[in-house]
């Protein structure tokens, strides 16, 4: 949807990822009007990496009507091996069986595009989706926020939702009048490199397989999901001095080299999965927790608010368990109505209480999956003696304590309240996370 706008609406959304999209379908289901503008002129574009979607994610993805659509890229996991750079097996076991097992889902590898494209469909009333709107300027006032595109387009909202990435335009509107943080942990800067690849099917690994190389300086991580599509992640630490830069083909290359003859899995060595590469993308990868979630009227949600490292699997999840934050407060606040002009539909200290609200229920919970992505990464590069331990205790697993301690972080993850869609395993997982 192209052309200039100038409405009024409950919630306004920048950008058409995950986050973005996800909280438009609650939106809609909702009956909260609202408006979702994205950069690109087009949504869910072929291009981009994989996701893993976890059982915290799926369920969400459940209630949102999505999950049958997601489960035709769903495989049946195999046991995940873990293996030294000499290519001797550590330890191996099955976390998606067990929670399937438990919770009713296990984990769905898939094309970030396919997931993003899904998402797009489901959205009924496409005209709220609004693209080619890179935004200009953000504003607000006590009875508004504004947003201005590149086109001359406005949109004004009672709430302004950043769900546009990790260099966030609403982040930085945020943070202007803000000195810079002292807190590492909310600067959103890389710490690492990592090649994102995706791969055509390779004859010795199959489908449902997982593969974690512990190696220092560089390491790897492969999955091979729906058809035997093969995605990787070849990650070495960012080097001191080194300067965040657009990586070329060449760089990328080089890096994937050194761990060319590293096994894979028996019979395998990464090479045969790199020579059947069909996307790669070298990129560095910023950590973050942003030091707030909201200012006034503004509130980000997705990599605008946390940034992990690809290692815990959990971006797009801790996207999908925002925006149901974000909606399970919103909807008590917000009677159904049309869209159209309603202005003064939600005051401003209504709109700071609420988001207040959602800051405290999300930070703590983002910046422990923060930590434990970023403790998962350091391990498979064997970084501070802290890694030593994690190796140590991948025997434990498959105990009895190890499980406990895997489901723990599901059963603490955010759904969708008072809900009317989903199938029975919804039910599943929320009366396992009820009683554990």
């Amino acid at each position: 949807m192209g052309g200039l706008t100038n409405n009024h609406v409950t919630v306004g959304i920048v950008g058409g990822g995950v986050a973005g999209l996800a909280l438009a379908r609650m939106l809609e289901l909702s009956g909260i009007s609202y408006r979702l503008w994205e950069a690109h002129r087009r949504f869910a574009p072929p291009a981009g990496a994989s996701v893993g979607v976890l059982p915290n994610g799926l369920r969400i993805l459940d209630q949102l009507g999505m999950i049958d659509s997601i489960n035709k890229y769903n495989v049946k996991r195999q046991v995940w091996e873990h293996r030294d750079a000499d290519g001797r097996l550590h330890a191996s076991f099955n976390p998606g069986a067990v929670m399937e097992e438990k919770l009713g889902y296990g984990g769905v590898l898939m094309e970030r595009h396919r997931l993003l494209q899904i998402m797009h469909e489901s959205i009924q009333d496409k005209t709220k989706l609004c693209s080619s709107k890179k935004v200009s300027s953000v504003s607000q006032t006590e009875n508004e926020a504004k947003i201005i595109a590149e086109d001359g387009s406005q949109l004004t909202c009672d709430i302004l939702a950043g769900a546009d990435g990790v260099r966030s335009v609403v982040r930085r509107e945020m943070e202007k009048d803000s000195p810079k943080s002292i807190n590492p942990e909310s600067r959103f800067e890389p710490r690492f490199v990592c090649v994102w690849g995706i791969s055509d099917p390779v004859t010795t690994i199959g489908s449902g397989r997982s593969f974690t190389i512990y190696r220092p300086e560089v390491s790897l991580l492969v999955f091979s999901g729906h058809g035997g599509v093969t995605s990787w992640f070849v990650t070495r630490e960012l080097k001191p001095g080194e300067a965040y830069q657009r990586y070329s083909e060449q760089e990328s290359e080089a890096l994937c080299q050194q761990v060319a003859g590293l096994t894979v899995t028996d019979g395998t060595i990464f090479d045969e999965i790199f020579k059947k590469r069909r996307f790669t993308i070298m990129t560095a990868l910023e950590e973050g927790v942003a030091e707030r979630f909201f200012s006034g009227r503004l509130v980000l949600l997705g990599d605008s608010a946390h940034k992990m490292v690809p290692h815990g699997a959990m971006g797009a999840n801790q996207a999908l368990e925002s925006a149901a934050a974000l909606i399970n407060l919103l909807r008590p606040f917000v009677s159904q109505k049309n869209d159209g002009p309603t202005r003064g539909g939600l005051s401003l200290p209504q709109v700071e209480s609420l988001l207040n609200q959602y800051d405290q229920r999300r930070r703590g919970r983002a910046t422990a999956v923060l930590r434990a992505s970023g403790h998962g990464c350091r391990a498979h590069l064997k970084i501070g003696l802290e890694s030593e331990l994690y190796w140590s205790n991948l025997h434990n697993m498959t105990s009895s304590e190890g499980i406990a301690k895997m489901l723990a972080s599901m059963c603490s993850a955010e759904r969708l309240n008072d809900w009317h869609l989903g199938s029975p395993n919804v039910e599943t997982y929320t009366s396992f996370a009820r009683t554990h």
